[in-house]
């Protein structure tokens, strides 16, 4: 079995045994008068720190770990009620005849095309459908339903606006104002 760190130095001759015993009288010392007084020795102090300090690294690493869950969940949680409410408010593009148009929208930094027909196009255009991006799939929906889904996931909605903001005086082309049926 190992040694003491005492007993090597002891044995190798950097201390004394005079020393020696005068060390562990004075620890003896220390831990009796720590043991009147109601405190603990110098070692097990210092073993109770430790202990207190795992304890607390734990319990922040916990916290952390539960934090991380809790997002998780509440991911999976507005995905799924996003998913529900797209299905049940989902307006199914026409395709069938020969008026279908591809209808450009961009969503984040894509330019996407959905085929519409021309009087759904004509709906979009004026802010009455609203497509909404999930899951990789493009869906036509109802504005209410596009406002609602706004507060869940704001970068897959794409809904027309109008800007409120008042002309640039300086505006070279403001008297050339952009039809709402523009093709590109």
């Amino acid at each position: 079995m190992a040694k003491s760190l005492q007993e090597q130095l002891l044995d190798s001759g950097a201390a004394r045994p005079k020393q020696a015993k005068k060390a562990r009288r004075e620890k003896t010392a220390r831990n009796k008068q720590a043991r009147r007084e109601g405190q603990r020795p110098d070692d097990e102090q210092a073993l109770q720190q430790q202990i207190a300090a795992g304890e607390a690294a734990k319990r922040e690493r916990d916290d952390r770990l539960n934090a991380e869950q809790k997002a998780r969940r509440e991911a999976r949680e507005i995905d799924h009620a996003v998913s529900q409410i797209i299905t049940r408010n989902r307006i199914e593009a026409d395709r069938s005849g020969a008026e279908t148009v591809a209808y450009s929208y961009t969503i984040g930094h894509k330019i996407r095309r959905i085929e519409v027909s021309d009087r759904q196009r004509r709906d979009l255009a004026a802010g009455r459908l609203a497509i909404v991006r999930h899951r990789d799939d493009s869906a036509l929906v109802p504005r209410p339903v596009a406002e609602r889904l706004m507060e869940k996931i704001p970068e897959q909605v794409w809904l027309v606006t109008r800007d409120d903001d008042p002309a640039d005086p300086d505006d070279p082309y403001a008297e050339f104002p952009i039809p709402d049926d523009l093709m590109w």
